[in-house]
């Protein structure tokens, strides 16, 4: 929900660092590789429970997270199979995040599991909507938004890291708007194919 709400207002702060990159000669995949390493090093940190050195890594992979696709935008590199690399990755290194928190806390294994569950069904319901919506941003494929998107995620994150105290309350909070999240989706994906099929059947019938 801030990602597509904000979008707009804060891509142009990372317009002139992505020129930068791209006169430096950094490619979107380099540096979705940079924020992948990073991310996943903020969740060894974390299980050490190192937490400041874990924080500033994993805004430090969100920020190359950004800049990765703005790359791709100015150097004319926007790609499908690139932005599904990314979507991968981002994965990967929410996983490593939360595993680096069961390390810690082993006790809240229940938040943690259904924190992966949640994200199966999310992440499958997004890949389902960008395959059936027609693309119409500027993105490689469409992107559904949703209650929770990336910096949801990294304020949770955040939010787990300041206060170890909360850490199963704001998990298992998140988790709850993650599946409603996946269920509105999935309401989507079945209305719109519905649609669709009605529109097949009266084109057949002409």
């Amino acid at each position: 929900m801030i990602d597509t709400r904000l979008h707009h207002r804060v891509q142009p702060l990372f317009d002139q660092t992505g020129k930068n990159l791209c006169r430096a000669g950094f490619t979107p995949v380099q540096i979705t590789l940079a924020a992948c390493v990073t991310g996943l090093a903020a969740g060894f940190f974390i299980s050490r429970q190192w937490m400041m050195m874990a924080l500033v890594l994993l805004w430090l992979s969100g920020i190359m997270d950004v800049l990765d696709g703005t790359v791709a935008r100015l150097s004319g590199r926007v790609s499908a199979t690139g932005a599904l690399m990314d979507l991968i990755l981002d994965r990967m290194v929410e996983a490593a995040v939360i595993l680096g928190f069961y390390a810690v806390a082993p006790e809240h294994a229940l938040a943690h599991l259904l924190f992966f569950v949640g994200v199966i069904f999310n992440f499958s319901t997004f890949l389902a909507a960008g395959a059936l919506f027609p693309n119409r941003g500027g993105k490689s494929m469409h992107y559904d938004p949703g209650i929770l998107e990336r910096t949801e995620t990294f304020l949770l994150f955040t939010g787990m890291i300041l206060w170890p105290a909360g850490q199963f309350g704001l998990l298992m909070v998140f988790n709850a708007l993650m599946f409603v999240t996946g269920i509105l989706r999935f309401y989507r994906l079945i209305r719109q194919e519905q649609i669709s099929s009605k529109s097949d059947e009266k084109t057949e019938g002409k």
